[in-house]
C-alpha cells in the first residue's frame, strides 16, 4: 500500500523529525534525509520515513472474533459450572475455543492473537492456552464451522437471561 499524507500531515511529521534531529543528533542525517521526503512529497519513499502500515483492520471480522470469543466464554464456563453427571454428555474439548486457520483465516487469527495474548482481554483463554488445552492456530478452516454455532448461539441467548447455558442450551449450540 502506498501511503497518502496531506499537506498539514506532512507538516507534523516534518516537524517530528526536526525535533528528533534536535533529540537524537546522532541520527540527523537520515531526520534530515525523511524531512526532505516529506517537504517534497516524494510518496514512494513514505514507507522509509514510517515503515510499513497496514489498512485499517476490517470492522466485520473485530465483531465476528468478538462474537466467537464470547460464545466460546459462556459455553466453556457454563461446562464448568454443570455436575459431574452432566459433564458425562459431553466432551469439555467441544466447548473450548478452537482457534483459526493461520494461513486460511489470516485476520481472524492476527486479531485474536492480539486480543488473547497481547491486549490481555479472555484471560481465560490466555490460561487454556497456557495450560495446553486450546491452540489459536487451528490449522483448518473453522470459519463456516463457527458461523453455524453463532447462529444457533444466537437463537439460544435470546431465550435465556441466565448468566450459565445449561446442558441442554450447550448441546443445542454445539448441534448435538
Amino acid at each position: 500500500m502506498t501511503l497518502k499524507f496531506t499537506k498539514e500531515q506532512r507538516a507534523i511529521l516534518i516537524n517530528q523529525m526536526e525535533i528528533l534531529k534536535r533529540v537524537d543528533p546522532q541520527n540527523s542525517d537520515e531526520y534530515e534525509k525523511n524531512i526532505d521526503i516529506l517537504y517534497n512529497g516524494f510518496s514512494y519513499f513514505y514507507s522509509e520515513v514510517c515503515g510499513e502500515i497496514e489498512d485499517e483492520f476490517p470492522e466485520i471480522i473485530t465483531r465476528q472474533v468478538f462474537d466467537i470469543l464470547n460464545m466460546y466464554r459462556t459455553l466453556y464456563f457454563s461446562y464448568e459450572n454443570l455436575t459431574e453427571e452432566e459433564k458425562d454428555e459431553i466432551s469439555e474439548r467441544d466447548v473450548l475455543f478452537q482457534g483459526f486457520d493461520g494461513n486460511e483465516e489470516p485476520y481472524h487469527y492476527s486479531f485474536v492473537n492480539y486480543v488473547v495474548k497481547r491486549a490481555g482481554l479472555y484471560s481465560e483463554m490466555r490460561d487454556l492456552l497456557e495450560e495446553g488445552k486450546i491452540e489459536l492456530n487451528s490449522h483448518r478452516n473453522r470459519i463456516s464451522y463457527y458461523n453455524e454455532l453463532l447462529s444457533r448461539w444466537s437463537q439460544v441467548s435470546k431465550e435465556t437471561n441466565e448468566i450459565y447455558l445449561t446442558l441442554q442450551q450447550i448441546k443445542t449450540v454445539l448441534g448435538k
